[in-house]
Order: structure tokens, then C-alpha cells, then sequence
């Protein structure tokens, strides 16, 4: 994104925080993250929403030993040790054989994986355009790939967490134009997308939908302005009944809380 397109959406997210603290100063509920399930057309569609100025949203890969972690199992019973409690969490994105981002990932400021800038390759990845799901200080964003290279050193200065894949799904309310309507290749698919409020949504279709069908229903249906495709058929959330079936994972998104005191 431009630079100054990115200032004058950080001033709107931030008179949003403005606002969020006053209702905090009020006294007026603050909703946390929640779940919920959707059906669009006959495919059943899991969403956990969460607000990054009052949620714990971040990305996680490798253990303390520099393992990754590959499983939700791993991860719930890392966070459990730290006294975090796994309220939800996805795959964040597509990865080589190695369990290796394929391309940028940011971790607690580090940047552990390089912006992957490659157009003419094959693979969902590489559908044009793709993009950065950037999780900053009590803010996201999803940018796209040429837009994060263009301004690499404000986008870095940025990200707290961030993991790029592709394709984008929807750019400021516009579906992809590759995506095509009639198209039957249907499959499992995640996602995560932003509405204008700057929530944040993980999204799974928990049987096969097409990318354009996909799309529509975050748009329409969860009123995502902009929304970022993470993988395809290996797919799957936590807590569902098939969270640990199936391969291991690169990276993964999740939504923690702390521990009640006891």
C-alpha cells in the first residue's frame, strides 16, 4: 500500500482504538473473540472473530528448541506451560516440505523468512496478487506483496507478526478477478480477512467451496473488506472434532487468553 494510503489508514484504525477505549472508560461491553458457524449454500463455513486491540492474536512456528511445531496438539500444550489458553487457531499459511514458510514471517518483531516477491510460479501461492497478513501493535492489516516490497523498511518497523501467502482473496470489497464464478474446482479452504472495524476473522470451509464462492461469503456474509487465502484441502481449525487429523503445518494463526488466577 502506499504511504500515505497506509497513514490514513492508521489514523482511522486509530481513532478506532480511541473510541474502543472510551467504551472501555464507560463501562460499555467489550465483546472477546468468539466462534461461530455459518452455512452458505450446502458448505458449513467455522469463523473465530477477534478484536486485535483487546485480543491476543499472533503467529506462531517453532518450539523453544527451534522445532516447528506442526500441530495444534504442540502448540495448545506449549501455550498451556506459558498460561496462555488456545481459544482458537488455523494454518497461517502455505509452506514447503521442510514445514517452512514459503514465503515472509515475522515473529515477536524478528524476521524469520524473507518477503517472497516471485510472480511466474506455480501454485496457489503464487496467484496474483498475493499478500502480508501483518499483525502490528493492536492493529492489522493485509497488504499486498508488491505494495509491503514497495515500503519493505515501514511495513517491517510495523509487523509484530506477519505471514504472507496467496492469493489475495479480496482487495478494499472487490473480489479477485481470477477468481471465476462457475468454477468447480472446489476444495477445503482457510482464510483470514479484516472488516472495516479492523476485527480480524480466521475463517475455514469445513467442505469444499470454490474461491469465488469462498470470497463472496466473507464479503457478503461476514462483511470482510479485505481477505487473505492461506491454504487449501490440508486446512483445518481448532477446536473442531478433525483439528489434529492429517499432515503437519508451517506456521499457524491462533487466538490465546490468559489463565484465570486461581
Amino acid at each position: 500500500m502506499p504511504l500515505n494510503r497506509f497513514r490514513i489508514l492508521r489514523r482511522s484504525r486509530a481513532l478506532a482504538g480511541a473510541l474502543l477505549a472510551a467504551a472501555l472508560a464507560c463501562g460499555l461491553p467489550v465483546r472477546a473473540a468468539e466462534l461461530k458457524q455459518y452455512q452458505y449454500r450446502q458448505v458449513f463455513i467455522n469463523v473465530c472473530r477477534a478484536d486485535p486491540r483487546t485480543d491476543t492474536i499472533r503467529t506462531y512456528w517453532k518450539d523453544a528448541a527451534g522445532t516447528p511445531l506442526g500441530t495444534f496438539t504442540r502448540l495448545d500444550a506449549m501455550l498451556r506451560a506459558q498460561g496462555q489458553e488456545m481459544l482458537c487457531a488455523t494454518n497461517a499459511g502455505i509452506y514447503d516440505k521442510q514445514l517452512q514458510p514459503l514465503g515472509l514471517y515475522v515473529e515477536n518483531g524478528s524476521l524469520l523468512r524473507k518477503l517472497n516477491t516471485r510472480k511466474n510460479a506455480y501454485g496457489n501461492f503464487y496467484l496474483q496478487p498475493n499478500g502480508v497478513f501483518v499483525l502490528g501493535e493492536r492493529q492489522a492489516y493485509i497488504v499486498e506483496t508488491s505494495d509491503y516490497a514497495a515500503e519493505a523498511g515501514l511495513w517491517n518497523t510495523v509487523a509484530r507478526y506477519a505471514t504472507q501467502s496467496g492469493p489475495l482473496m479480496i482487495v478494499e470489497g472487490k473480489i479477485n478477478p481470477r477468481f471465476d464464478p462457475e468454477s468447480i474446482n472446489a476444495v477445503v479452504r482457510n482464510a483470514v480477512c479484516l472488516d472495516a472495524a479492523g476485527m480480524v476473522s480466521l475463517a475455514i470451509a469445513r467442505n469444499p467451496i470454490s474461491f469465488y464462492d469462498f470470497a463472496k461469503f466473507l464479503r457478503d456474509d461476514i462483511k470482510c473488506t479485505d481477505a487473505l487465502y492461506l491454504d487449501g484441502s490440508i486446512s483445518r481449525m481448532y477446536p473442531t472434532l478433525e483439528a489434529n487429523m492429517g499432515p503437519a503445518f508451517g506456521a499457524m494463526i491462533a487466538v490465546t487468553k490468559a489463565h484465570a488466577a486461581k
